[in-house]
């Protein structure tokens, strides 16, 4: 039997999953790298549909609340691969290497649609364009992801070439994007779902 939740309910669930990824974040930015396919897994009920669940985004109605997005613009006639939500750093002792932007000042707001589902924030070594749906879906399992990263090399400190693996840091954004969109916000009021008391 399908349980059908109150307004003030799935208000307190979608507040419950935005603290969990947020303390998750907290433990990636300790180093615990295991913990970004959880991030993954608590981002997926707030925006993707399913034939047996909806969003949480849909339950409350809140389909016209624009996210904050940090994402570089895509050029389609580069010749090189596209990694719209990070920054290249260089870290004493360790080299080269992407690393998620975590700056407020440069966050837009843009459509909801648009964040999940239509902004390409990579483009693999093949070509092919993968948007923040596409890659948080196939890090938590409900789709499969693969991402051509051959030719993506960066130096360490002593000018070994290793091949990068943007998908870590580009969830920890991709969270940090979400958290900010929706510090502040009074969930009860932004919601249309219709709740008498």
């Amino acid at each position: 039997m399908k349980t059908i939740l109150n307004k003030p309910e799935l208000v307190s669930l979608l507040q419950q999953q935005l603290k969990d990824i947020e303390i998750l974040c907290g433990e990636y930015e300790q180093g615990n790298e295991a913990v970004i396919r959880s991030i993954a897994e608590k981002i997926v009920p707030v925006f993707h549909n399913t034939d047996h669940s909806k969003a949480l985004m849909s339950q409350l109605k809140l389909h016209h609340f624009d996210l904050y997005c940090s994402s570089e613009m895509y050029n389609p006639k580069s010749l090189t691969n596209f990694i719209g939500l990070l920054k290249l750093e260089h870290k004493a002792g360790k080299g080269w290497n992407y690393s998620a932007k975590l700056d407020v000042s440069e966050l837009k707001k843009v459509l909801q649609e648009n964040w999940w589902v239509n902004k390409k924030v990579i483009i693999d070594s093949d070509g092919t364009a993968f948007t923040r749906g596409k890659i948080v879906k196939s890090l938590a399992g409900a789709e499969h992801l693969l991402l051509n990263t051959s030719g993506w090399t960066i130096k360490n400190a002593e000018g070994a070439k290793s091949t990068i693996n943007p998908i870590p840091e580009t969830v920890r954004q991709i969270a940090f994007e979400l958290l900010e969109s929706f510090r502040n916000v009074d969930l009860n009021k932004e919601s249309k779902l219709y709740y008498k008391s």
